[in-house]
């Protein structure tokens, strides 16, 4: 942090990011240079020989090459990892070491040409066609100059490509663009702020190049693209100092886990009596219906639960196509019908019960199934979360859009969702699908059920199709944190139940969440005074078991060090600075860019209305975490919570494995058996 500036403009990563890479690029070299030796000593009789004299020069400048290389990179190494991360000027010489090191890669390009046409100069023959070469081993000494050869350029093609990939793709990082005096940074702020809505744009249309590329798609890429600008527009970070970011974070919220669980019973939640009838039959009835919405992802999900047989337990479910006729109920399976399989293996319901099944997957199209469920006398609608680049595009369309119905004024939700959950309805009522399911069990009552994305899109088709179905409910697993406006959750509590997890990031996950972490992250960074290579570390070993390294990355006695050491060499530091329009109170820990652009971002950022979970929210709390990741038991407890608490990221190693449904299940079952078996020891139990 900053981006580095070298070759005359900057690049997608900083100063103090050459340390893992430079460390590993010097012991490679380390280990050619003794390889080059040996060879030189295996055919040193030959390089001594009349025939030789060019091919044993070039052995020479190949082995100097090295030698000095390997100098410059140990300096890279040493130099990047000088200084925390908002002291740039600490590593002053990385960039001219930089300079250094292209002038030594172009040398060994050079050298490397030079060495090719001496390999592959055709060997001189007699008449009769016989070499007329008498040096020993000097044909198998040309032949491994012409193998090390083939891999030297395949390297270099390959870093020229990393190196492509670091360039910055955008002019308003440029560094012309930071030394532009602010009069004209405010005439042409307009057109860097387009190109950098038009970067993210490109990225989105690489990355989800298989998705679409008609006007819906490019619409969808465009809205989604201009909220990553906005989000990250004011940052002057690159992404291994947000990495290092989320480490800092993990360790201060992982640190407050503890008192931020004893404070649970002073909020507003309220915990789920598992002794009463009526909070025992909501947990049973929900775990019961998220079945369903485990059912819809299929195959894939069955497989990834039964990892090592799973497959040929599939099988069996499987159907032949020349033995069975196309079913007309099913929409977009595949010849062997693996996807009802998946949801016949994974429910347990019989094909005679599945009402429709479309597996079709667009944007905002996801697949869902209608199915009856005689136990407990309903028709069960479940909606698929995230499974496809369409999907994350139809999750990250997040702005809130108003939805028009007569009961429920006011109301904003997820857009994306809402065009989803609109294309369910009219494939429901346009091909009266509902209808045919309660004609034969006019007394069954309608569920609609889903999981991550499909539970939003689960909530707001509850919503849509209310009016005719008064009766319906709604089970929301993992719903993300940004489906409906305070007034529209409020209003579900009546017929949504959401059920989440622990330290679910999704859950927690909206604009205005995701702008608080940012402040925090930035913060972390401003506030660290170790290096980021340290960071890493310390991090990684944390995460690997919590009683290594606890307390190491925040500790008072290296912050002091630190200072004192900068106190020292504050009068003859030297180098790199951060230019003056970038300079903040503290003028080297500047992590946004100009004045300008900020009040840019101030005018034209927008400011959504915050969006929340619907319905009474249960919520599985880790009960005083006794677990390390070295082993030992999570033991959850439930609480009835509302949807305002779910108002920051708390970063740790399981906000992303709290998300999986097979997880929630599992630990829905671990609550309700009241047994205190580690989750994974469920899943074996909930399948059955």
């Amino acid at each position: 942090m900053p981006a580095l500036e070298a070759c005359c403009r900057k690049w997608e990563f900083g100063s103090d990011d050459l340390v893992f890479p430079g460390f590993v690029s010097f012991v490679i070299r380390i280990v050619w240079l003794l390889g080059t030796v040996v060879a030189a000593g295996y055919f040193s009789e030959a390089l001594r020989c009349a025939q030789s004299h060019a091919l044993a020069g070039f052995t020479v400048a190949v082995v100097a090459i090295i030698v000095i290389t390997v100098v410059v990179e140990g300096a890279i190494v040493l130099a990047s990892a000088r200084g925390p991360i908002v002291k740039p000027k600490k590593r002053w010489p990385v960039k001219h070491l930089l300079h250094l090191r292209l002038a030594l890669f172009l040398a060994e390009v050079v050298l490397l040409f030079v060495g090719t046409v001496l390999a592959f100069t055709p060997v001189p023959t007699d008449l009769s066609g016989n070499s007329t070469i008498e040096c020993p081993k000097l044909n198998q000494a040309y032949l491994l100059v012409q193998v090390i050869a083939i891999i030297d350029w395949c390297v270099i093609v390959l870093l020229v490509l990393c190196t492509l990939l670091y360039l910055d793709p955008c002019r308003f990082y440029s560094a012309q663009f930071n030394v532009t005096p602010e009069g004209r940074m405010a005439a042409r702020h307009e057109e860097h702020w387009r190109a950098v809505e038009s970067t993210w744009e490109r990225r989105f249309q690489v990355a989800c190049c298989f998705a679409g590329s008609d006007d819906k798609h490019q619409l969808a890429y465009r809205e989604v693209a201009r909220l990553f600008a906005h989000f990250f527009g004011d940052m002057n970070v690159v992404m291994s100092d947000v990495a290092a970011g989320l480490v800092l974070l993990q360790k201060q919220h992982l640190a407050n886990r503890q008192q931020a669980v004893a404070e649970v019973d002073g909020t507003a939640a309220v915990p789920v009596d598992l002794n009463s009838h009526d909070d025992r039959e909501v947990l049973k009835s929900a775990l019961h219906f998220m079945k369903y919405a485990l059912a819809v992802y299929s195959w894939p999900l069955y497989t990834y639960m039964n990892p090592l047989c799973g497959c040929f337990r599939l099988v069996q479910y499987l159907s032949c196509p020349p033995c069975t006729e196309p079913q007309e109920h099913i929409i977009g399976d595949n010849c062997c019908s693996c996807y009802s399989a998946g949801i016949t293996g994974i429910s347990g319901i019989k094909d005679a019960d599945i009402i429709y099944a479309s597996f079709a997957n667009d944007l905002y199209q996801s697949p869902f199934f209608v199915a009856m469920d005689h136990d407990c006398g309903s028709v069960v609608v479940s909606i698929r979360g995230t499974l496809s680049m369409k999907d994350i595009i139809t999750d990250l369309h997040a702005h809130p859009k108003p939805i028009e119905l007569p009961e429920s004024p006011g109301f904003a939700v997820h857009k994306g969702m809402l065009q989803t959950a609109m294309w369910i309805r009219d494939k429901l009522l346009g091909e009266s699908i509902l209808d045919k399911a309660f004609q034969s069990a006019p007394e069954y009552y309608l569920v609609i059920t889903g999981h991550s994305l499909g539970s939003g899109c689960a909530c707001i088709l509850g919503l849509l199709l209310q009016p005719l179905y008064p009766d319906l409910h709604c089970y929301c697993f993992s719903p993300p944190g940004s489906i409906i406006n305070e007034a529209g959750a409020k209003y579900t509590e009546g017929f949504v139940t959401s059920v989440t997890l622990g330290q679910d990031l999704v859950s927690c996950a909206n604009v205005h969440t995701f702008h608080m972490m940012k402040e925090e992250l930035v913060h972390a960074i401003e506030e660290c005074k170790k290096p980021k290579f340290r960071i890493f570390l310390e991090g990684g070993l944390e995460t690997m078991c919590w009683c290594i390294g606890k307390g190491v990355v925040f500790n008072d006695r290296m912050v002091k060090e630190e200072e004192e050491e900068e106190a020292l060499i504050e009068g003859g530091a030297r180098g790199e600075e951060l230019k003056p329009c970038c300079r903040s109170p503290n003028p080297e820990a500047s992590l946004s860019f100009t004045p300008i652009i900020t009040k840019h971002l101030a005018k034209t950022e927008e400011h959504p209305e915050k969006l929340f979970l619907p319905g009474r929210i249960i919520h599985l709390v880790d009960n005083g975490n006794t677990r390390g990741y070295c082993g030992g038991e999570r033991r959850l407890r439930p609480y009835w919570t509302p949807c305002t608490s779910f108002d920051s990221i708390q970063v740790s190693p399981d906000m992303i494995r709290d998300h999986f449904p097979d997880i929630v299940f599992a630990a829905m079952s671990k609550i309700l058996e009241g047994r205190d078996d580690d989750i994974e020891g469920q899943l074996s139990t909930t399948q059955q």
